[in-house]
């Protein structure tokens, strides 16, 4: 089998290329767990699959603290013909920010920071805007994407012209989040760009920022005096009993994480490209690994206001903060319907509902969450062998899943 390595800005740098014809329709497995099956959504989902050609998909519906369906289709590893199933650990992408998120608010819950503190009080070095110098940047702006950083562009991330980004890596990433950071933001440093920045004065325009959500794990780091991925098992993980769940590779049992595919929407037969297991310095905006039995445990503890069973990990008044409308403008979103923001998450419509939402893409991968506390609802679902074309299906499938909830 031919290897090839491709550069790019939207996903990592290392694929594995092959042609596929016909498989996928004909090797679907689904798991169903004992609280009965769902024949009307197990159809829909397969008929996905096999519509948009996707290499694997799974979904789960969380009511009343409890996963009461799930199900699981096509591969984890289409090569040796592993299918997915329940016990796999997949990428969270984008939506690890949700995580990050909650590390801060415990800082804040326990008065080492405000909201909208200057975070140049909690940093070695200053942090500005280099169009405006004498603004403050705030903990509220990086969760917002409003602090003047535009990394994210709609073609993909910005690679400054003559320095260049720090690159993604097979397996975990050698450079630290410090060095990283201090690389990326401090004038001087290897990767510093004035392209990483808008010409918005910080706190008036949403932009996307990957680098905002990189910054606010390295001052969860600053502030604790501990490792950012220490932090969130000894607050987050360890609380919760999530054995299934890391932001390193060398932290999980590797044979049970997912691959990720992707294939050209020009492609008349799908030529997947497998995205090799990688590492970001960057982390905390996306390399949180986990599976869907453990994820469903934090959103269940987003329902309940902070708690998980008799686990209490953040006071109700500050998931209540999280959850807060924002009054942003100026903001879009192609899926949803979108009423505004939280703190990370997104305030949707969805069938009309009221959720909130996060999604994650990172090349090969798109993961989605969202939760309703006014129905004690949440779906989680994510799929691989994606490209922009087939990424149209999100709304149907999200608005399906929330239907499906009603039988329960």
């Amino acid at each position: 089998m031919k290897r090839k390595t491709q550069t790019g800005t939207h996903f990592p740098v290392f694929y594995l290329s092959l042609s596929l014809l016909f498989l996928i329709p004909l090797l679907v497995s689904s798991r169903q767990p004992e609280s009965g099956q769902n024949t009307v959504l197990d159809n829909f989902l397969r008929n996905v699959l096999e519509k948009e050609q996707y290499v694997g998909l799974g979904a789960c519906l969380v009511k009343n603290n409890t996963i009461v369906w799930e199900g699981y289709y096509g591969y984890a590893d289409l090569e040796r013909g592993l299918m997915l199933n329940r016990e796999n650990i997949f990428q969270l992408s984008s939506l690890s920010k949700t995580v990050t998120a909650f590390a801060l608010m415990k800082l804040y819950e326990d008065g080492k920071i405000r909201l909208d503190d200057d975070i140049n009080k909690y940093l070695p070095f200053s942090f500005r805007s280099p169009y405006f110098p004498d603004n403050e940047i705030t903990f509220r702006m990086l969760l917002n994407h409003t602090s003047g950083l535009a990394d994210v562009t709609a073609t993909g991330l910005v690679v400054p012209s003559g320095v260049g980004r720090p690159q993604s890596s097979i397996g975990d990433s050698d450079m630290t989040l410090d060095e990283y950071i201090s690389q990326l933001l401090v004038p001087g440093g290897k990767y510093y760009s004035r392209e990483y920045f808008s010409g918005n004065e910080p706190g008036t325009v949403y932009s996307y920022s990957n680098i905002g959500y990189s910054l606010l794990g390295y001052l969860v780091e600053r502030i604790s005096g501990e490792d950012f991925a220490l932090f969130t098992e000894k607050n987050i993980f360890g609380p919760l009993d999530l054995k299934n769940i890391a932001w390193h590779l060398r932290d999980l049992d590797t044979g049970r994480v997912i691959f990720s595919y992707r294939f050209s929407p020009d492609d008349t037969i799908p030529v997947y490209r497998k995205i090799r297991h990688f590492g970001e310095p960057g982390y905390p905006a996306g390399m949180l690994r986990t599976s869907m039995d453990d994820f469903s445990k934090f959103i269940i503890t987003l329902l309940n206001r902070g708690e998980y069973q008799s686990t209490r990990l953040l006071k109700p008044e500050t998931v209540n903060m999280i959850l807060y409308p924002q009054n942003m403008k100026n903001i879009s979103s192609k899926s949803y319907k979108l009423i505004d923001r939280g703190l990370t998450w997104q305030i949707v419509d969805l069938n009309g509902n009221k959720y909130y939402e996060m999604n994650g893409f990172s090349g090969g991968i798109y993961t989605d969450a969202l939760f309703s506390p006014d129905l004690n609802t949440g779906i989680i679902f994510y799929f691989t062998g994606i490209n922009m074309k087939n990424m149209q299906a999100i709304p149907e499938i999200a608005c399906t899943l929330e239907t499906a909830l009603k039988e329960y």
